[in-house]
């Protein structure tokens, strides 16, 4: 049996989509009808669509001319309706680590599209991938993009930064406003949608960062976000219990072995049906203790004085070498790296 997608989207996004359709003569009953979408969901305070409403908006919207409006909103009309993401983002110890916030919490917005991160020595690159969009996305990119660097020129020490965007698909009547917000010339008839730029103080402590503030902030919205995720998936909630037995397990007893039948103790249920749940959200027991293993890891390396030998042991790794070898696979950098990069960014402000 098939499950049907739980994720979600902010109904802010269906507004502003209902507005243009409007202000562009469209009857905003046929909006409705269209997208399937209720006026009583479009108008709910921090509501979300589902998954099928936000597709069939999605291909509603493609009738839409393209507007350069969206390239003259500040921070204030950007985060107006996130304000958890903007209290954690622009109060980082860095600028990597804000980078890093703003794609991890984004789901908070929605859930269908994603924006991934590489680095090439100090130069960064982000691309935009959208799910629902056959033309490429190239507008929603837009849209990403410059809330994007919104947060990137926040932590600029001098001359703002510069962007070079990539678009897929025709360049829109207003291609030298988009050229002119970046800082550099944007292109057109692209393969991805990207937007590269280069970062030599990545990992510079940021003068206004609060560091009184900033946990409180990062626990809000990483809450929202688990709240969110938790009350729609299975998944969600099997990855929180491995990582609750993770602290509570003694050393040795963290394996496989060990966390799969305390796991099933804990849901009160067998391991068929624990399998067979998970295989319908399209993931395995495996996958979610390795994902819960990474959050620990880093969880543990960050706040705790516990050496790489004692957290290794702790989430169930025969040797300190094991526990390196996955941590470098899953971050691409020793444990012991990480924890001196973080509390370099911590102490340094």
């Amino acid at each position: 049996m098939h499950k049907p997608d739980t994720r979600t989207v902010s109904n802010r996004i269906a507004q502003q989509c209902a507005r243009a359709m409007q202000a562009d003569g469209h009857d905003p009953a046929d909006f409705f009808r269209q997208t399937g979408i209720t006026p009583a969901q479009l108008t709910e305070p921090g509501g979300r669509i589902n998954a099928e409403r936000h597709r069939r908006m999605t291909a509603y919207a493609q009738q839409l001319p393209q507007h350069r409006a969206i390239l003259d909103l500040d921070v204030t009309h950007w985060f107006a309706h996130y304000s958890g993401i903007a209290h954690v983002c622009f109060n980082r110890p860095t600028l990597r680590s804000a980078l890093h916030e703003l794609l991890h919490l984004r789901g908070l917005i929605g859930e269908f599209d994603f924006m991934l991160m590489s680095e090439n020595g100090t130069r960064i690159e982000i691309e935009y991938l959208s799910e629902f969009c056959s033309l490429g996305g190239a507008m929603q990119a837009l849209a990403n993009f410059r809330m994007l660097s919104l947060v990137a020129r926040a932590y600029d020490d001098g001359a703002p930064t510069a962007f070079r965007a990539g678009f897929q698909g025709k360049a829109p009547w207003f291609a030298p406003a988009i050229s002119e917000c970046f800082g550099a010339a944007a292109t057109f008839g692209q393969a991805r949608n990207t937007l590269t730029f280069d970062a030599p103080a990545l990992d510079r402590p940021f003068a206004q960062f609060n560091a009184m503030l900033a946990p409180h902030a990062l626990r809000h919205a990483q809450g929202q976000l688990q709240q969110l995720q938790g009350a729609q998936l299975f998944s969600a909630r099997v990855e929180q219990a491995i990582i609750d037995l993770l602290g509570r397990q003694g050393a040795g007893d963290a394996d496989s072995a060990s966390l799969l039948p305390a796991l099933c103790d804990g849901l009160a249920m067998n391991r068929w049906t624990l399998q067979r749940q998970l295989q319908q959200e399209q993931t395995s027991f495996r996958a979610l203790e390795l994902r819960a293993k990474s959050r620990e890891s880093r969880r543990l390396l960050r706040e705790t004085s516990l050496s790489v030998v004692e957290i290794g042991e702790r989430l169930g790794f025969s040797s300190q070498s094991a526990f390196t070898r996955f941590f470098k696979t899953q971050f691409e950098l020793p444990p012991a790296r990480y924890r001196h990069d973080m509390q370099s960014a911590n102490t340094a402000v």
